[in-house]
């Protein structure tokens, strides 16, 4: 019985030591989340988490362990040869005669309290738990303010309308074209630099460089909810059920379904599991897209039942059924947006196939490199195909990249996503691309638009069509006021785009 009392107090020891050690592994590996994104993940409809992830914690936690018990090993050494001695000490006879601190010391149950208190607040002061808690419990009338209703504004598409292939590119940051890898300043994204180079892409300064985060939108479900609605995806504390009920902000108004009333067909392909993070119940309930997941391509026999390559399937095979795709959706000769998001790049070293380089020491190098050369090689397969004369082609990244110790070596200290336009119906003004604050909300209205939709008013969800050159919400207000306000409660969103999730609790 003795002995069993040991095991378990050096189990808790080494609990408390891994969940201290938890916020710095957190952030060393993805940089500062929002403690909204863990919510989530842990909360929504196919939750998941890449298992590499926690065997590279415990690579990280178990030195650490070792070293503390090594040393209190030597302390209790210490104590039997000298511990009687520093007893006999008159300033430690004064201080062990306070009775509230021998009970303290002297009572499992107390040192126990103890731990868990240092725990939680160690725990609060590196996710700001209570921050969280308290400001949302604040009312934003950000929304009240600032969103456009898509129902309130005229929408109008030409009589011929043009295509759209949406490319989404995981953790696809600017910041690769110029960073520090074996020693060197190389440039990891040649060919799709060049090619927002040659054509429209918002910059952030007069060079190369894209978008920016904002809270609510920094993974990738939330970054395509901010993309084609032009809202953050807040996670309130109750009722998160995100997909689980068969809704997924069921009162908002998307992309998808615009799309949808002007005749368009609405496809989404993804190389992973569509129920992760609630995304299928997203777009079949807005827009009723056909979903092609990895479930889907088990199903048809393209990929065999057991077939898992990092998250699901490889951007290798993703990109050949996009064109497989692609071509018998043009075939039906009907307007369609077919929008596609890669994993290759994911979080935490990436994948790279067989028929890449291995060009650096770095894992995560050489998937961004291939990356580039896949990316590239299906712009340009799009380009020689009959249906691109009538299609607008958008890449986009979706998120920061959550290796954050590489995107650390960036030579570029402010950070930037993706983004370019091919083949758009109209001149842009080149005054309107450079310098410019925005975020994935203004992806919603900038999108229509390059499909050559006109827009009322330039404005859509919080969204600013950038073609236009009217502020957006980040050039008005700042990014900290915008991040603070999105981790408030507010009542509007509650009530328009949550409320059947709300009603159904």
């Amino acid at each position: 019985m003795k002995n069993c009392k040991k095991i378990l107090k050096v189990l808790l020891y080494v609990f408390v030591i891994h969940l201290l050690l938890l916020p710095s592994f957190i952030f060393k590996q993805f940089g500062q989340l929002d403690l909204e994104q863990l919510l989530f993940l842990f909360m929504s409809d196919g939750a998941g988490a890449d298992l590499s992830v926690v065997k590279d914690f415990f690579l990280y936690t178990i030195p650490v362990v070792l070293v503390i018990f090594m040393l209190y090993f030597v302390m209790h050494l210490f104590n039997k040869r000298f511990g009687e001695k520093i007893k006999n000490l008159k300033w430690f006879g004064k201080l062990y005669s306070m009775t509230w601190l021998r009970t303290l010391l002297s009572k499992s149950i107390s040192r126990v309290v103890l731990v868990v208190v240092m725990v939680a607040l160690f725990l609060n002061s590196q996710f700001n738990v209570s921050g969280y808690i308290l400001n949302s419990q604040d009312t934003t009338y950000l929304y009240e303010v600032n969103y456009i209703d898509p129902d309130n504004v005229e929408i109008t598409f030409p009589d011929e309308k043009r295509n759209l292939v949406y490319i989404v590119l995981e953790s696809l940051n600017t910041n690769f074209g110029e960073i520090e890898i074996d020693g060197d300043i190389v440039d990891l994204i040649p060919n799709i630099k060049a090619l927002a180079n040659s054509n429209v892409s918002f910059s952030h300064s007069t060079g190369f460089g894209g978008f920016q985060h904002l809270r609510g939108m920094t993974w990738t479900v939330a970054s395509l909810v901010g993309q084609t609605s032009g809202v953050p995806l807040n996670v309130p504390l109750k009722n998160n059920k995100y997909g689980t009920t068969g809704h997924f902000l069921p009162g908002i108004k998307t992309m998808g379904e615009i799309l949808a009333d002007n005749g368009y067909s609405n496809y989404f392909l993804m190389g992973s599991d569509g129920d992760f993070g609630g995304r299928q119940t997203y777009f079949e309930t807005h827009g009723d897209y056909e979903i092609i997941d990895t479930k889907y391509l088990k199903e048809t026999g393209y990929i065999p039942e057991d077939y898992d390559v990092f998250w699901g399937m490889e951007d290798l095979k993703l990109f050949d059924v996009a064109k497989a795709k692609l071509t018998e959706v043009a075939e039906k000769g009907e307007p369609f947006n077919f929008s596609l998001l890669t994993v290759d790049t994911h979080y935490p070293i990436g994948y790279v196939d067989e028929t890449c380089d291995l060009t650096y020491d770095n894992d995560y190098a050489n998937a961004i490199q291939c990356s580039d050369l896949k990316i590239i090689e299906f712009v340009k397969w799009i380009q020689q195909q009959d249906f691109y004369e009538n299609t607008t082609v958008i890449l986009t990244g979706d998120h920061e990249t959550m290796n954050n110790e590489f995107l650390n070596l960036s030579v570029q200290e402010e950070k930037r996503m993706y983004n370019t336009f091919l083949n758009l119906p109209f001149e842009v003004d080149a005054d309107v691309l450079v310098n410019r604050e925005f975020s994935a909300l203004d992806m919603f209205p900038t999108t229509l638009v390059a499909m050559g939709a006109q827009i009322e008013g330039d404005r859509l969800g919080l969204g600013s069509n950038l073609f236009s050159g009217k502020s957006t919400l980040i050039e008005k207000y700042g990014v900290d006021y915008l991040d603070e306000e999105f981790g408030k409660k507010s009542d509007y969103y509650n009530m328009k785009f949550f409320i059947k999730e709300l009603d159904e609790e």
